[in-house]
């Protein structure tokens, strides 16, 4: 627990010297390489503080159990790439950013190391509202910051009802030890966890948030933030168990939500707000990947048990795979947008030539990792929940099997077209055509190395994902066979059903690529070849745009998508916008009418309302209590 509390005080450390922002961005990367070091120390010998009673019944403390342990190594990955990105990136903004990213980090660091649901709800408040001060940093963001803080106290709302029913049902506040749990409880932890995943429909606040919040914040908000609220799933589910209807719900919830969120990046346009969607398909992967371990836990065979473990291992590496691609992915585009000043994806061309390889690269390796491009991590990952989702049959349950097949489908979908959407960004972005503006000078030493070592670790994690596997403790699905070495085949169940060696395929296709760059490199002519242009030539002031890229899908689908044309003069504009926005605009509506009948009726300055409505409060308070 020793480099757990150092990590702590260094936080706080970075809190109060903010006046130097690389100083305390710089301590940020320090916190993080401690809470690495007390993780590792922690996965063999599982510590705790003393637990400080305030009252009977009410205790509080922290601790690192094996869980915690492995969740806390693979987020600090993030935060220190994040961190030390921010040392030069923070010169950009005010000194008070770096004050609210270390508190950031304080608070998850507070959710990972809780023992009591006391701790957990501050360090959860304590995250949510940093990182609202940090969305503030530009300017005409407020509607944007509050839509996330709003969204925020949902969950928490929703966690604070779950706790108070836990209290209810064990007499404490402990989330360890043998922790008797209620549905009610499940329905609202899970409800809290899934808005900070960017669930649909939880998920409109995305595209202010995303796209006003400078790039390290919204790499934050998408990466880190989101593995919270799946740390939290897991830690729950450690308690109560994996009740098959709770399955159920979560497999349709996370498809849906998968199939939604690639169906949305997709069509993007906006350099942020494409990722952002591209998050919401992730997260609904990782979703639909519990909900399938949930269900098949539920039979007693040792196929389905085998079948649960692959699926839990399965969404675990598709989060440790957003968590790293995602973050460097966030990190490229802050790169390009802060050295171009553009939004739009059209704007951000020839990245490579105008804004340097690195961004071109980090672009490049996290759109291949989305896109589920061997040997990357994401690859890895989204191999696994197929994989999983083919394994239905061994379900007795008809409709467990109908459910699995219609999540899997779903799923492939939803891979497709972030494989679509990836294609587009990195296209049209990294290896764009060099549109000739210049670039903004900016320090970016500590900016390029962060994305150096994730470009890295995402290549590298991904080719030796089968020592991941190992470090998760899953053993049992490491193998060899013809020729591939134990440990470095993955296979999904026992008899072998479906296998994977991202380290032998790294090899056998690095082998054969080798000559063939070199050919290329060595190559002094080049062919190009014109945009197609329904037969007509192009002109020196065309080309072709990202709206035309994703056109034909989204004439298709104008329907789900309410495609619609806006015509100025001789110009005109094809505008799409997502369905859920509906809902939240109608719940707006009749929250203004009944404000405005509760102001102009019954809180119009009457004495008799308001002593009225003092009686009834007391009435109401004297029964409760």
């Amino acid at each position: 627990m020793l480099f757990v509390y150092l990590a702590f005080a260094t936080l706080l450390l970075g809190m109060v010297l903010s006046v130097n922002r690389p100083l305390s961005f710089g301590l940020a990367s320090s916190s993080s390489l401690l809470m690495f070091i007390g993780g590792i120390s922690c996965l063999f010998h599982p510590a705790s503080s003393p637990q400080y009673y305030l009252m009977p019944g009410l205790s509080i403390g922290i601790g690192v159990d094996h869980t915690t342990a492995i969740f806390l190594v693979a987020t600090s990955i993030a935060f220190f790439a994040i961190s030390f990105y921010s040392k030069d990136f923070g010169r950009l903004f005010s000194r008070k950013m770096a004050a609210f990213h270390n508190l950031t980090l304080f608070g998850m660091l507070l959710v990972m190391t809780a023992q009591d649901s006391i701790n957990f709800l501050i360090g959860w408040e304590l995250m949510t509202i940093a990182l609202y001060f940090q969305i503030l940093e530009r300017k005409g963001s407020y509607e944007s910051a509050f839509s996330f803080l709003a969204f925020g106290e949902l969950s928490a709302i929703s966690l604070l009802l779950a706790f108070a029913s836990l209290f209810v049902t064990n007499g404490s506040f402990t989330l360890t030890g043998n922790v008797a749990a209620n549905p009610f409880f499940l329905v609202m932890a899970t409800l809290g966890f899934i808005v900070k995943m960017d669930a649909v429909p939880f998920h409109t606040w995305i595209t202010g948030a995303y796209s006003k919040a400078p790039s390290n914040t919204a790499a934050m908000l998408s990466a880190p933030l989101t593995f919270m609220g799946f740390y939290g799933l897991v830690r729950i589910l450690s308690f109560t168990g994996y009740p098959k209807w709770w399955g159920i719900i979560v497999l349709v919830f996370g498809a849906i939500s998968a199939f939604w969120g690639g169906m949305q990046a997709a069509a993007e346009r906006s350099l942020k707000k494409l990722p952002a969607y591209s998050t919401v398909e992730n997260n609904g992967i990782i979703l639909a990947a519990l909900g399938l371990s949930a269900i098949a836990a539920t039979y007693g065979t040792p196929e389905t048990q085998t079948l649960s473990q692959f699926a839990l291992l399965a969404s675990m590496i598709v989060a440790f795979a957003h968590l790293i691609s995602k973050s460097l992915l966030f990190e490229s585009v802050g790169h390009a947008k802060e050295s171009l000043q553009e939004e739009e994806i059209d704007n951000v061309r020839g990245i490579w030539r105008n804004v340097g390889s690195v961004p071109a690269l980090g672009l490049l390796t996290s759109g291949l990792s989305f896109s589920a491009f061997p040997p990357t991590i994401g690859f890895v990952g989204e191999w696994m929940v197929l994989e999983a989702m083919f394994q239905s049959y061994k379900l007795t349950s008809n409709v467990d099997r109908l459910l699995a097949a219609f999540a899997g489908i779903m799923v492939a979908l939803a891979i497709g077209l972030a494989g679509f959407a990836m294609v587009k960004l990195i296209g049209y972005t990294a290896l764009g055509p060099d549109h000739g503006r210049e670039t903004r000078k900016m320090k970016s030493a500590s900016i390029k190395l962060s994305q150096i070592f994730l470009i890295l670790l995402i290549v590298l994690s991904g080719v030796f994902a089968p020592l991941i596997v190992r470090f998760l403790g899953y053993n049992q699905f490491l193998t060899g066979v013809l020729g591939v070495p134990t440990p470095l085949l993955i296979a999904s169940s026992n008899p072998i059903f479906g296998v994977i060696s991202p380290t032998m395929f790294f090899i056998v296709v690095g082998v054969i690529l080798i000559p063939l760059v070199v050919i290329f490199l060595t190559r002094r002519t080049h062919r190009k070849v014109e945009a197609w242009n329904g037969g007509m030539s192009l002109t020196e002031d065309e080309y072709f745009t990202v709206p035309a890229y994703s056109f034909v899908l989204e004439y298709v689908l104008r329907k789900v998508y309410r495609t619609k044309e806006l015509r100025n003069g001789y110009n005109a504009e094809v505008v799409n916008k997502d369905i859920a926005e509906y809902i939240y605009e109608y719940a707006d509506k009749g929250v203004r009418t009944i404000s405005r009948f509760v102001g102009r009726n019954l809180m119009s300055g009457k004495i008799s309302w308001y002593v009225l409505y003092i009686v009834i409060v007391f009435i109401l308070a004297f029964i409760l209590a």
